[in-house]
């Protein structure tokens, strides 16, 4: 039991980090118009620090798909600056996914204030 809660904290620490320092990489080296404002909103790494998933969101939804596509594309140039600055082995391999939590709480918000109106109607 001590064991998992070790790793369960190094893995929340180690995707913490990650997170900091991919922003930073992408904030210097990765050409996005300055008028996107990307935010990194978690990183989820896998217990073995094999992989990491970055999840991404910015308020221009019309730009989603291709401002992840570029960050796909960047992920090699992106994960060899990531590896010069983080002093672990492995450094887990990166790749980014849009965060849709937002879409999928509104959503669920929406249903819940309709269920509510047909209520009182």
């Amino acid at each position: 039991m001590e064991k998992r809660t070790y790793t369960n904290h190094r893995v929340e620490k180690i995707s913490e980090l990650i997170k900091e320092e991919v922003g930073k990489i992408i904030l210097k080296q990765v050409d996005i118009d300055k008028d996107i404002l990307v935010t990194i909103t978690h990183v989820k790494t896998s217990s073995d620090f094999a992989y990491a998933t970055i999840y991404i969101s910015m308020f221009n939804k019309e730009r989603e798909e291709e401002i992840l596509t570029m960050l796909q594309h960047s992920a090699g140039d992106i994960q060899f600056v990531l590896n010069r600055k983080l002093r672990m082995k492995p450094v887990p391999r990166i790749r980014f996914a849009l965060d849709v939590t937002y879409e999928k709480e509104q959503r669920l918000y929406d249903i819940l204030e309709h269920t509510k109106k047909e209520e009182h109607d």
